[in-house]
């Protein structure tokens, strides 16, 4: 904001009564707690209540979870169109958690990058273990490729022996209606997943810091922004249903991008984990995302 310079001669300055003055300190003291206090149950207010998300349909939660490994196969690494590819990673200790190879996924639910990017973790990790809880929502309709159908990690669960998953949808998709402007505050970063953005989500490592989503699979790859590797444009206009039943077609593009980017994912699993479970990383849908990657 630009200065404003008084103009003239200023008048002299006048010198407040003590009582006058120490009434006024104490006011200003009183109005600086009673701000801080509305700020505090407001913002304490989206993090504790956020706004209810809606179930996904047991039928494409089924449909995404349990592609055939014919498909997976088939499909082998992404089709085009290929956006920025994700970054992989090398000389890096594994990602544990919980004494499990790690995925860390980090997004909010009014970006369209992170509704594509969904589609890939679910179909990915349902190779590994099973979900429950995961919500269906959208993406914003202010932002491009706006209204994508997706799923929502918000209160989403993960069951595996092989593999942990750590989740964070920071904003919803609703604009908020305190302040600041934007979007719903749903959660904070963990410190699981502050400590995986403090080290891998930097100019370093990947071409736009700050991008969303971020996901770390192993730390053997990174997905940030658009290095999710396919436009969320392929998924505008359909519902879960639609895009649901074009997982299993293995020509179609949709099928091409998700599954493609699902392959590559389960190749970073893979390499992180040592090449285990041998059915899952040995299959030619992961060898051919672990070549187009540059992974053993």
């Amino acid at each position: 904001m630009p200065n404003i310079a008084a103009v003239g001669q200023a008048p002299p300055a006048r010198r407040l009564p003590m009582a006058l003055a120490t009434w006024a300190l104490i006011s200003l003291v009183l109005l600086l707690v009673l701000v801080l206090l509305v700020v505090k149950v407001t913002r304490g207010s989206t993090t504790i209540a956020p706004l209810p998300v809606s179930a996904a349909p047991a039928g494409v939660v089924q449909a995404a979870t349990s592609v055939s490994p014919a498909v997976f196969a088939e499909v082998g690494a992404p089709g085009p169109p290929v956006l920025e590819p994700p970054v992989v990673l090398s000389g890096q200790p594994p990602l544990v958690i919980d004494g499990k190879t790690g995925v860390v996924y980090v997004g909010t639910e009014f970006c369209p990058y992170c509704a594509a990017e969904r589609w890939a973790l679910v179909v990915a990790l349902g190779r590994f273990g099973k979900f429950s809880d995961l919500g269906a929502t959208s993406s914003s309709s202010s932002e491009v490729f706006g209204g994508t159908k997706t799923f929502s990690f918000d209160g989403a669960k993960f069951q595996s022996s092989d593999l942990a998953f750590s989740s964070v949808e920071e904003y919803g998709s609703s604009p908020s209606v305190t302040a600041p402007a934007g979007y719903t505050l749903l959660h904070l970063p963990d410190a699981v997943q502050r400590q995986v953005l403090r080290h891998y989500d930097v100019s370093a490592v990947v071409s736009d810091p700050g991008s969303l989503p971020f996901v770390d699979v192993g730390n053997r790859m990174i997905a940030a922004g658009s290095g999710i590797g396919f436009s969320p444009g392929l998924l505008q206009g359909l519902s879960m249903d639609q895009i649901a039943a074009d997982l299993n077609s293995p020509s179609t593009p949709v099928s091409q991008a998700i599954v493609g980017a699902a392959n590559e994912i389960t190749a970073a699993v893979c390499a992180s984990g040592g090449g285990e479970p041998k059915s899952i990383c040995n299959s030619p849908g992961t060898l051919a995302g672990a070549a187009r990657l540059g992974l053993p």
